[in-house]
């Protein structure tokens, strides 16, 4: 099974007889260990009275949003071994909630039910035992840990987690057969047969240790005949093979040789099992003066050992719904509250940038206003220096290129008009005495350094005086200096 929710400290309880019964495991990883172990006395006490026993416990303890679990002995409980028509686990479910009431006096609507998976066997079918538990039975147990400010995280079926714990002690191949474990405690002992590490038949025998400690002698003997009642109901039931040992357990200390009598009188090997010797216990837990010896805990310590690994949940439908709606009401709470955290932070961000960005605007633009007078006056100066650079650079160049223009020109041409525009192309506009002329002319400025992409923009003939004249236009571009 499980665990609803992260914790570090989980904390199993009984109060169903007249001892309230707690055990505190601390989780660190995926080990725990046992670091108190406490019972009180609630003989005659009220559910009032016993939800104030489990506020200071736990107060007691320091302990903050402990996660609480709550056992359900076998005394309080019906068990059924019944023989299932089919081996899906759905199917099995079904017929189970539609079968369950007619196996109590009691109405469907007042039980709790849950079952075990013992094993299939003639391919179809599959065996389980049933646990009942009556309604009123959760409902006080609900209602004393509201009244302590708790609320109920599992109920969980004692007789499993004691089977998961005993069989610890059993080697392999006697895990296999049929074992019996018979569990003492105050005011009850619990009757268990296990097999493969589940249990597959139980029954509560209504004697415990109070009742050996007012009359030793008949108290054995009716107790004797009750675990012998208990195998042949076990096997008239046609569940297994008969068990090949018994483990005795619980609250041992004041029944001392108990074990030799039961081996002779059931004739069947009878060993002793001191549960605590298998559970992971704090050294200080066992010197703790509290520890009542006539009272075990291995209901509560058995459950958080085998937490994992156990099936029955006896938490009823309607509150495994409430506990789902809170859970996802709890996420869904969460998830709002990362989700503003992370646009408040996001926000704070961008408003943050935004500030300092515009912090650093501000002081570029100071920056800019005090620099910018300057900056123009450094522009207008060089502004001149480039002017000055450009016309030493050029200065004289026309002249030169006059005298190349001198040198080349035909001397049967005149130029009229010299023009040259701002992107350094020269237009020349002249007359000849003859259209050769200004095709040689052309061609003498195209070979020209100074002349480059010479064009005849034009030419016409005329005559003048019974003379033949050729005006012509020319353009070309002045390579720079």
């Amino acid at each position: 099974m499980q665990i609803k929710r992260k914790t570090k400290d989980i904390i199993a309880v009984d109060f169903s007889g007249e001892e309230f019964v707690l055990a505190h495991m601390k989780v660190a990883g995926k080990k725990g260990e046992f670091v108190n172990l406490m019972n009180y006395s609630i003989h005659e006490a009220s559910d009032g009275d016993t939800a104030k026993i489990l506020q200071k416990a736990v107060q007691d303890l320091k302990i903050k949003n402990p996660y609480i679990v709550n056992v359900v002995p076998l005394h309080l409980a019906i068990t059924k071994n019944l023989e299932i028509p089919s081996i899906d686990a759905q199917e099995i479910k079904e017929i189970v909630d539609l079968q369950s009431g007619r196996q109590t006096p009691y109405a469907r609507e007042e039980i709790v039910v849950d079952y075990i998976n013992i094993g299939t066997f003639r391919q179809s079918y599959t065996k389980i035992l049933l646990a009942i538990v009556t309604r009123s039975v959760i409902k006080k147990q609900c209602d004393i840990m509201e009244k302590a400010g708790f609320k109920v995280e599992n109920i969980f079926f004692a007789p499993e987690g004691i089977t998961h714990v005993c069989t610890k002690d059993l080697k392999a191949d006697m895990q296999k057969n049929p074992s019996g474990i018979v569990h003492i405690n105050s005011d009850f002992t619990d009757f268990i047969v296990t097999q493969a590490g589940a249990p597959i038949f139980t029954r509560s025998v209504p004697i415990g240790i109070k009742h050996f400690r007012q009359n030793k002698e008949e108290f054995t003997a009716k107790f004797i005949e009750e675990l012998k009642k208990s195998l042949q109901t076990y096997q008239s039931e046609d569940i297994g093979t008969s068990p090949q040992i018994i483990l005795l357990t619980g609250a041992l200390e004041q029944i001392e040789n108990i074990s030799t009598i039961l081996a002779a009188e059931l004739q069947i090997p009878v060993k002793t099992m001191s549960y605590l010797e298998y559970l992971p216990l704090n050294p200080r837990v066992l010197s703790v003066p509290t520890i009542s010896r006539h009272v075990s805990f291995l209901n509560v310590t058995s459950v958080l050992f085998g937490i994992k690994s156990l099936k029955i949940d006896l938490i009823p439908d309607e509150m495994k719904l409430k506990q789902a709606f809170d859970n996802r009401v709890r996420d869904l709470i969460r998830m709002a509250i990362y989700l503003t955290c992370i646009l408040v932070l996001g926000g704070a961000i961008f408003i943050t940038k935004f500030y300092f960005r515009n912090l650093y605007l501000n002081r570029l633009k100071t920056q800019y206003q005090t620099t910018s007078g300057k900056t123009a006056i450094l522009e207008k100066s060089m502004e001149r220096i480039r002017i000055i650079k450009h016309y030493l650079k050029n200065r004289g160049y026309s002249l030169e290129v006059l005298s190349a223009l001198y040198d080349i020109l035909p001397k049967r041409i005149m130029i009229t008009d010299i023009k040259m525009d701002t992107e350094n192309r020269l237009n020349i506009k002249g007359t000849a005495k003859a259209m050769s002329d200004v095709f040689s002319f052309v061609v003498a400025l195209e070979d020209s350094d100074y002349f480059s992409n010479v064009q005849t923009n034009y030419t016409s003939s005329r005559k003048e005086k019974d003379e033949d004249w050729a005006d012509f236009g020319i353009s070309c571009m002045l390579e720079g200096k």
